[in-house]
């Protein structure tokens, strides 16, 4: 809601004040304005004229389904253009001598009886290029200014004045933006650093880094950008800096790589690059076990322990290994829980080692308690295998103490057993990309593949203009921090400078500010705190009673789009609706699921609804059916991840709240790296789609609720019970969503959307 002052606020609803507005219409360079109103006004000293004959209304909408909010505007501002009314002559006669189109307004809103510092203003933007004139009139078109927030992103480019190496392909290109964690993967154990170094390769994503230089002279290594000078990101990490080729991300040897976040800057040279493959089992030794050390989670585990004969046995098998480059090496990986029992011993026996990987020429000591290892395995292989890649084959993990003392009692702890090959790649790192990337947003499949009839698709794409050839190098480390912003203003939202940035709604705000130059006068902070604070953070109430520190959202741009645009997607796709306020501030508000709706902005009397137009939404806009494909993979260029099928059988279903089909949405959420919070996003997309909601149209004929907006609430009062919609009666505890509203200075009409029932 617009914040009225308390004395405006009390006139406009006990005193019934007769309230007016007045326009303040710029020109030049906005340092001068013209004001006029509806009849002739003196407000501190400012004169403003009476020749506005028709305010035409002020409008703005929103799109609940898709979360975009319309362009607030004022179509049809006729003012008078009779002579001798304004400067000695007709108002169009001022065009000759002041510009207006392009130039700032501001509407205000007062009520007789208030001082003028108790005045609110209620609209904010541009004066558009839309006028037409007749002979007694003028009528302006005016609408919200977007032009600082239209800024295209990334808004740093590779120029070659500044990147006088850069590859050919680059220059020109934008240099990405990353927020969130692409670093190691979560819930599944503790990943080896040290040893047999698995942290290279478990990760949860890689995010791009355009090359600037292709070869330094100075200091003989390759220069990449993971993100804008003057960024700072929260972590690089020189062990994870990949190749990406033959749809493997490969790890460069990090003691040719040096990573500062602080600049950002990633350094890299040298011909070492190493990849990891998943082994298979071929043998059935300990079945039920056996999985365990190849399912790539490092809390799971198997005891391999000698038995009654002396000796334990398991084995692997090398899969088929594409060919990525010249190879060098290859190696066996394992991560080794605790060591038990008495260390086998080689005396006596006609085993090189005790404990040993035994291929298929050659045994490889393991060392006994020596904690997680790389076993190299080169020499079991010819130089015509290398030069095929042929390495295919069995191999087994042996403890073999036939020769020992008879302890029998030797055991080892197996988390993980991977395979690591090490290979000098072509060093091309060219990427493709299409010429133009959609991402669609909301999607419909319908129930009937035969069917001609398209049920209600909605389609509401981002269309992203992206490099046709670029050169990238890869990454996985943590985007941006929080700067001194975050607590600012006499904030207190729970971060701090220098946290890394995980919430979606901060990300917006770090666009808002750092690429769109944006301040505190420009953006409804207090709005951003409270659906993204840590403690009761209502985006937690989006994502079903989620802590809102758990709602994880990573993603690298690095394409250009327009700010606005990014912005506004991304809080579309974390259930929030982004909008520029009456106020001139950008505002961000959450659509909560359907129970947590329990108190509402304002509680309107029916004896006040004029007008009266129930409905329904149409079936076209129900969806009982929700995949998230999320988790995009920058390399490849696609949404690797996609959630379960969530759906409502009662809604699919031929009963009374059913549509007796099944609409299926498909949302690709670009943002969202984490599993668990595709997951919530799709469940809370049936939550709000599933059903039909009721709509309500009325007038009010008070000014005293012009200080509504789009997403604010309504509950309703002394509702006849023989007044029902459909059927469906009205409570006090039913509350309503703004979904438009038009603005007139003595009153408004709304349309509003049932946001607090699933069903009814």
């Amino acid at each position: 809601m617009l914040s009225f002052s308390t004395n405006l606020a009390n006139e406009l609803r006990d005193r019934h004040a007769s309230a007016y507005w007045y326009i303040k219409l710029y020109y030049g360079d906005e340092s001068s304005f013209t004001g006029l109103s509806d009849q002739d006004r003196l407000l501190s000293d400012v004169k403003y004229r009476g020749l506005v004959l028709d305010w035409g209304g002020l409008i703005h909408s929103v799109d609940l389904p898709s979360f975009t909010a319309s362009t607030l505007a004022m179509n049809g501002l006729r003012i008078s253009n009779a002579d001798d009314k304004i400067a000695g002559g007709r108002f169009s006669d001022l065009f000759n001598t002041q510009n207006y189109v392009n130039r700032k307004f501001t509407l205000h809103m007062g009520a007789v009886g208030v001082a003028v510092g108790d005045h609110v203003q209620i609209a904010q933007g541009i004066i558009t290029d839309q006028m037409t004139q007749d002979y007694d009139s003028i009528t302006l078109s005016l609408t919200e200014d977007l032009s600082s927030v239209q800024v295209e992103v990334p808004t740093s480019r590779v120029d070659a004045a500044t990147y006088t190496n850069a590859p050919e392909n680059n220059i020109g290109k934008p240099i990405p933006m990353a927020w969130g964690d692409c670093g190691l993967q979560t819930n599944i154990g503790t990943i080896p650093t040290g040893g047999a170094e698995f942290d290279r390769y478990f990760v949860k994503g890689y995010f791009p880094a355009i090359i600037t230089d292709r070869w330094s002279d100075t200091g003989a290594y390759i220069e990449a950008r993971p993100d804008q000078t003057g960024a700072t990101l929260n972590s690089l990490n020189i062990k994870r800096v990949y190749y990406y080729g033959d749809d493997k991300y490969s790890p460069c040897e990090d003691s040719n790589v040096t990573a500062s976040a602080a600049t950002p800057l990633v350094t890299f040279k040298g011909a070492t690059w190493r990849s990891y493959f998943t082994l298979s089992a071929w043998d059935t030794f300990d079945a039920g076990d056996y999985a365990n050390m190849i399912d790539n989670d490092f809390s799971t585990s198997f005891t391999l322990a000698v038995d009654v004969t002396n000796t334990a046995v398991t084995g692997f098998r090398i899969p088929k290994i594409p060919k990525l480059g010249e190879f060098t090496s290859i190696k066996v990986m394992f991560d080794f829980g605790a060591f038990g029992g008495t260390a086998p011993t080689t005396s006596g026996v006609a085993y090189t080692y005790a404990f040993q990987v035994q291929g298929a020429s050659s045994d490889y000591q393991i060392t006994w308690n020596g904690g997680d290892q790389s076993i190299d395995i080169t020499a079991d292989y010819s130089t015509a295998n290398k030069d095929a890649w042929d390495f295919e084959q069995d191999f087994n993990v042996v403890i073999d103490d036939t020769g020992g003392i008879g302890a029998q009692d030797s055991t080892v702890v197996i988390n993980q057993v991977g395979l690591e090959v090490e290979f000098t790649p072509s060093q091309n790192f060219v990427k493709s990309y299409f010429t133009e990337k959609v991402f669609n947003q909301r999607r419909l499949i319908s129930d009937d593949v035969n069917s001609d009839r398209d049920r209600g698709t909605i389609r509401v794409a981002t269309q992203l203009i992206t490099p046709e050839v670029s050169d990238y190098i890869y990454y996985s480390g943590k985007g941006r921090e929080f700067g001194a912003w975050v607590y600012a203003d006499s904030r207190d939202n729970g971060y701090d400078s220098g946290d890394l940035i995980e919430n979606p709604v901060y990300m917006i705000e770090d666009i808002l500010r750092t690429e769109l130059s944006l301040g505190s006068s420009d953006i409804d902070y207090a709005s951003f705190d409270t659906v993204g604070n840590t403690t009761d953070g209502t985006l937690g109430d989006v994502f079903t009673g989620t802590a809102v520190t758990n709602i994880l959202y990573a993603f690298s741009q690095m394409v250009f789009m327009s700010g606005w645009t990014l912005c506004r997607e991304l809080a579309a796709g974390c259930g929030c609706l982004l909008f520029l306020s009456g106020d001139g501030k950008i505002k961000i508000t959450p659509r909560l699921l359907d129970y947590d709706y329990t108190t509402s902005d304002v509680t309107l009397s029916y004896d006040d609804l004029k007008n009266i137009k129930p409905g329904i939404t149409p079936i076209a806009s129900v969806r009982n059916q929700v995949t998230v494909n999320y988790n995009y993979d920058y390399g490849e260029d696609v949404l690797k991840g996609i959630t379960s099928v969530v759906s409502d059988a009662t809604s699919k279903g031929s009963g009374a709240n059913g549509i007796n089909a099944t609409q299926e949405l498909i949302y690709d959420n670009r943002f969202i790296i984490d599993s668990n919070t595709a997951t919530i996003f799709s469940e809370m997309l049936l939550y709000w789609l599933a059903y039909r909601k009721k709509i309500l149209s009325f007038g009010l004929s008070s000014a005293e609720y012009n200080d509504l907006e789009i997403g604010d609430t309504i509950k309703f009062s002394d509702w006849p019970s023989t007044f029902k919609i459909y059927g469906n009666t009205i409570t006090a505890t039913d509350i309503y969503m703004v979904t438009k509203i038009q603005k007139y200075p003595n009153g408004c009409s709304i349309s509003c959307q049932e946001v607090s029932e699933v069903t009814d």
